[in-house]
């Protein structure tokens, strides 16, 4: 599996679309990238949804089996229908050395 990677020229800047018409560009700060995941913390988020769990237990066997991810950190928003608390956020920041967030139906 050959995953797609853009250049860092390509990634420094995010443009967020309001639905309202407004186009609003902001330079952010990208942490920088990892060399690899192997021997790692990964911090899985789960949106919440009735079915995401066999999403994110399945990513989570492949990432240990098949990237050699130390360990997962694997949390449940309360509802899909928020943003997940800041707290939640940083306790996770805390306690990985990488995060995905996701969709999973």
């Amino acid at each position: 599996m050959t995953t797609q990677i853009a250049p860092v020229s390509e990634v420094g800047r995010v443009t967020y679309l309001d639905p309202t018409g407004l186009v609003h560009q902001v330079e952010r700060r990208l942490t920088p990238r990892l060399d690899s995941i192997a021997g790692k913390v990964a911090g899985l988020l789960d949106n919440g949804n009735d079915t995401s769990s066999y999403f994110f237990n399945s990513l989570a066997e492949v990432l240990e089996r098949e990237y050699g991810v130390k360990q997962i950190v694997l949390k449940t928003k309360f509802t899909s229908t928020r943003p997940a608390e800041p707290n939640l956020i940083d306790q996770m920041g805390q306690e990985a050395d990488f995060l995905i967030a996701g969709v999973a139906l």
